[in-house]
C-alpha cells in the first residue's frame, strides 16, 4: 500500500475504529517538545497534579496511602513534596491489584497487560487503550529520522506458536497499514535464511524489534554477505540494552542509523533516542527519577505514568538502574535525557535441533500462569531445561504438566524438562536476577559472534555485557 493512503486515510480510520486518540496526541507532542524547558517543566507538573488529583479519588490504594502520609493532593506543590510518596514495587502491585483499579466509570476499553518484568516476577496491569500518548510518543521519534506513519517496516518481534483466528485477523490488518511481522522466538539458521529474502523483497524503510535479534540477524546477513539494495532510514531497537558492538553491527549491514526506544511493559514508553544521539523522556506525560544516586548519578530509575487511568503508576520502581543527563541535547529539543540506562541482556534458548529461541518465548508461557509468582528457567545442556517455580496458590500436577507440556511444544518433544519448586529465586552476587540462564546459547552464540574478528575498539564493551549479564 502506498505510504500516503496508510498515513492519510487507513491509519486515521484505524484509530478512529479503535477510538484512540493517537494523531491529536502527535500533533500536541510536535509543538512541546520545542518549549522552553521552565515551560515544558511546569507542564509536566500541571499533569502530574491531575494525576495524583485523579488517583486520590478514583483508587483506595493512593486515597489510603497519601492520607497516611499526610499528602492528600493539596498539598503537593513541588516535586519535593511528589518524592514523598512512597514507591510503588511490583510486590505492592501485585498485592494491592483490586486496590490500584480505578474506579472512574468513564474509561475506555481496559485492556489487561502482564509482563514477566527484570525481577522475573509476573506482574499485570490494566491499561486505557483509548489512550494515544505512547504510539504518538514512537511516531514523535520516528519523525527524528524522516519517517512518517505509514512507511514499510518489518518488526522482529514475539509471535505466538499457535495462530489463532484473531492473530490472522492482525496479520491482515499490518498488511494494510504496511507492517509486517517476522517471529523473534526462532532465530535459527534456517528462519534466519527466511528473514534474508523477506527482507529483500518488502523493502522496509524502517525496522523494529528486540536488540539482541537484530543483532543476531545482522550477523547472520553479515556472514552470508549480505547488502541492501534499497534504502533503510533507521532501525528501533527495544525492550533490551544496546550495547555498542550491537549497535555498530547493525548499523553496518543494515547502513542506516540505529537508535534506542527504552520502555517497560508494565509502565509505558520512557524514552526514545534521536538522531543526535539523545535519549529524550517525554516529559509531557513521563516522569523520571533516580532514586538512590551513587557517587557517578546512577541509581534506581523510578517512573510515573501521567497517562494511566485505569491503574494509576506513581514513582513505580523499575528495577532497572539508570543515570540523568543534565546537559542540553544538539538537537534542540526541551525534553529531558537519560545518560543511560542499564537492563539485562535477554538469553538465547538453543534446541537440541539447533534452533535458537528467545528466551521471552519461554516467559510468555510462564508469565501468565496466576499460580506462578516467579520462575527461572535455566538452560544446562543441549536436551535439558530446568524450570523453577515459587508457586502462589494451587500450583500441582495439572500446572506442573502444563509447563512441560507447552515448553516441550517450543523447544521440541525431546527436550527434557524438569519442574522444581522453590521457596524462593536467588540473585547473583551483584544482586540482580537472570530469568533465563543459558549456557549453551552462550557458548553456541558467542562462537557465532566470534567468527569474524570485531572492531579494537568493542572488548570493553562486550567485557560490560558479558558482566551486565551475569
Amino acid at each position: 500500500m502506498h505510504p500516503a493512503i496508510v498515513r492519510r486515510f487507513l491509519l486515521p480510520l484505524h484509530e478512529r475504529l479503535k477510538n484512540t486518540s493517537t494523531f491529536a496526541s502527535l500533533r500536541e507532542l510536535e509543538e512541546t517538545q520545542w518549549l522552553e524547558p521552565a515551560a515544558l517543566r511546569e507542564l509536566q507538573f500541571a499533569r502530574l497534579r491531575q494525576h495524583i488529583e485523579f488517583a486520590y479519588r478514583h483508587t483506595v490504594y493512593y486515597r489510603r496511602l497519601l492520607d497516611e502520609h499526610g499528602l492528600p493532593p493539596h498539598r503537593i506543590q513541588s516535586f519535593d513534596d511528589f518524592a514523598r510518596i512512597p514507591p510503588l514495587t511490583r510486590d505492592l502491585l501485585r498485592r494491592n491489584f483490586s486496590e490500584l483499579q480505578s474506579r472512574d466509570c468513564r474509561l475506555g476499553r481496559v485492556q489487561r497487560l502482564s509482563t514477566g518484568g527484570s525481577t522475573g516476577e509476573p506482574v499485570t496491569v490494566l491499561v486505557d487503550t483509548s489512550i494515544g500518548f505512547g504510539p504518538a510518543v514512537r511516531y514523535r521519534a520516528h519523525r527524528w529520522f524522516g519517517l512518517e506513519p505509514g512507511v514499510r517496516e518489518i518488526v522482529l518481534w514475539g509471535s505466538p506458536i499457535e495462530i489463532t483466528r484473531q492473530d490472522r485477523l492482525r496479520a491482515v490488518r499490518d498488511r494494510l497499514i504496511n507492517s509486517k511481522l517476522l517471529s523473534a522466538f526462532d532465530l535459527g539458521e534456517h528462519a534466519l535464511e527466511v528473514y534474508a529474502t523477506t527482507l529483500a523483497r518488502y523493502r522496509p524503510q524502517k525496522m523494529y524489534g528486540y536488540a539482541s535479534a537484530l543483532y543476531l540477524l545482522a550477523r547472520h546477513l553479515e556472514q552470508v554477505g549480505w547488502h541492501p539494495t534499497w534504502k533503510l532510514s533507521a532501525i528501533f531497537t527495544t525492550a533490551e540494552p544496546l550495547f555498542d558492538f550491537q549497535r555498530q553491527a547493525i548499523a553496518a549491514v543494515f547502513e542506516c542509523p540505529v537508535a534506542v526506544e527504552y520502555g517497560a511493559r508494565d509502565a509505558g514508553l520512557l524514552a526514545t533516542e534521536c538522531p543526535k544521539g539523545g535519549l529524550h523522556v517525554p516529559a509531557e506525560g513521563i516522569v523520571i527519577e533516580i532514586e538512590g544516586e551513587g557517587a557517578d548519578g546512577s541509581g534506581e530509575v523510578l517512573v510515573t505514568n501521567l497517562f494511566t487511568p485505569a491503574m494509576p503508576i506513581i514513582r513505580y520502581r523499575t528495577g532497572d538502574i539508570g543515570q540523568l543527563d543534565h546537559r542540553a541535547c544538539p538537537c534542540g529539543r526541551s525534553l529531558p535525557l537519560l545518560k543511560s540506562v542499564e537492563g539485562r541482556r535477554t538469553d538465547f534458548l538453543v534446541t537440541p535441533s539447533g534452533r535458537v529461541l528467545h528466551a521471552l518465548s519461554v516467559i510468555y508461557i510462564l508469565r501468565e500462569m496466576a499460580s506462578v509468582k516467579a520462575f527461572q528457567v535455566i538452560q544446562e545442556a543441549p536436551a535439558q531445561v530446568i524450570v523453577r517455580v515459587v508457586p502462589e496458590g494451587g500450583f500441582g500436577a495439572a500446572e506442573r504438566a502444563h509447563v512441560v507440556e507447552r515448553m516441550q511444544r517450543l523447544l521440541g518433544g525431546d527436550m527434557e524438562v524438569r519442574v522444581e519448586i522453590v521457596d524462593a529465586i536467588p540473585t547473583t552476587p551483584s544482586g540482580k536476577f537472570r530469568y533465563v540462564i543459558s549456557r549453551v546459547a552462550e557458548a553456541d552464540l558467542g562462537a557465532k559472534a566470534s567468527s569474524r574478528p570485531l572492531p579494537a575498539s568493542v572488548p570493553k564493551h562486550a567485557e560490560a555485557a558479558r558482566a551486565l549479564s551475569q
